[in-house]
């Protein structure tokens, strides 16, 4: 099963979900026993499927490509006219549009020549074939990251001075001395590390179809935003960009509710007061889908007065505060962090060398002898948690 049917099947088992939450909520009930059965099966089906669909989802890396690759110059931005020109649309004659027309009106009966379209010796070879010249693209994965944190252009390493902790005040009696206490600081530095990934098409297939190449260029685009989400989630921080996940505050350590959800009503209410109050006002959550249907699971077994989960329009709520989703996120499991809760602008910092742009170059050269073009998108860029207590991490207790 390849990449795309894994996507699919995944979405059916969350749409499917969703459609039975929103009956539920909507009709203002509990879930059947059915129902929860029914989501329970769904939710067990995403996780297996997200552990495959990761897989596939590998690292693609210009030096696994170019091994002898130094560095790029800045390269021009897509959106360019082919260099090959828009090949003219076929279509039908009007002679032939009228008889189809005709033979339509007849029901058959009539026909206007003894050639047709049926078999291919008798008219079938002269029948044009018209291919749409945009391709139905596939929904990329859920992406939130670099919308959420704060983003800076870059020109070399930059370090950021963290205050680590604060000056003591002290009392002090008469003609005493007041006591000496200064703050401390840290700093993180941050960098960048180059990814990106290539794609071949030959001469012919750019030549006659010229919505190829924005076809590719817009897949290399998705590709490398998909890559870099996941490495701001999950990422080491050595050579790549560092994760939140296990690199935030400590946050809270819940337990299961009694129905069984891993990801609790009442740990999302533990979660709210681990946050400085000073972050609150710029505050929203960060999950994957899976883990919004165990809240909203949770919520309608919880029967409860005010609902926590709530949307406007096509924007979800949870206690108030904006659900942002992540593919990229840990799924709900034992020892894992499904769920965080903070100000990621001021506690997230991405920087783009040289801008913040996808750079996508097309090499004409390197495969020319085999009438191959080379489309090359790269971007260097890091991510660093630059104040920790900013975001707190919702973790399920191991055992």
């Amino acid at each position: 099963m390849n990449l795309q049917d894994l996507m699919k099947e995944r979405q059916g088992h969350l749409d499917s979900a969703d459609h039975m939450l929103r009956a539920a909520e909507n009709a203002g009930r509990d879930l059947s026993a059915h129902e929860t059965q029914q989501i329970d099966s769904g939710m067990k089906a995403v996780e297996a499927l997200n552990v495959k669909i990761r897989a596939i989802q590998s690292s693609n890396t210009l030096t696994r490509h170019f091994p002898n690759m130094a560095t790029l110059a800045d390269a021009g931005r897509p959106g360019t006219r082919s260099r090959f020109g828009k090949a003219p649309k076929k279509v039908f004659s009007e002679d032939y549009g009228n008889a189809f027309y005709e033979l339509i009106q007849s029901a058959g009966t009539k026909v206007d020549a003894a050639l047709y379209e049926g078999s291919d010796g008798s008219g079938g070879y002269a029948v044009p074939i018209i291919v749409d010249d945009q391709i139905v693209p596939l929904a990329p994965s859920e992406m939130a990251v670099r919308r959420l944190a704060m983003v800076i252009p870059t020109v070399s390493d930059i370090k950021i001075p963290q205050k680590a902790s604060f000056g003591s005040t002290t009392a002090k009696a008469e003609l005493a001395s007041f006591g000496e206490n200064e703050p401390t600081l840290t700093q993180i530095t941050l960098s960048a590390f180059m990814a990106g990934n290539v794609e071949e098409v030959s001469w012919e297939l750019a030549q006659d179809v010229p919505a190829f190449q924005a076809f590719c260029v817009d897949d290399l685009v998705l590709s490398q935003q998909m890559f870099e989400e996941n490495l701001y989630v999950n990422g080491t921080g050595s050579g790549q960009a560092q994760g939140l996940i296990g690199n935030v505050g400590a946050g809270v350590w819940e337990e299961p509710d009694t129905n069984g959800n891993l990801v609790t009503v009442n740990g999302t209410l533990d979660i709210l007061s681990k946050l400085n109050a000073v972050y609150h006002p710029g505050a929203s959550f960060l999950m994957s889908r899976a883990t919004s249907i165990i809240l909203r699971k949770a919520q309608a077994e919880a029967n409860l007065f005010i609902p926590i989960w709530t949307r406007v329009g096509t924007q979800d709520y949870l206690h108030g505060y904006p659900v942002e989703y992540s593919a990229y996120m840990p799924t709900a499991a034992r020892g894992a962090a499904p769920l965080l809760f903070g100000d990621f602008k001021r506690g997230y910092v991405i920087g783009d060398r040289g801008g913040s742009g996808i750079n996508v170059k097309v090499l004409d050269q390197p495969l020319a002898t085999q009438g191959i073009l080379v489309l090359l998108a790269y971007r260097r860029t890091d991510g660093r948690v630059r104040r920790s207590e900013a975001i707190q991490q919702y973790n399920i207790s191991a055992s």
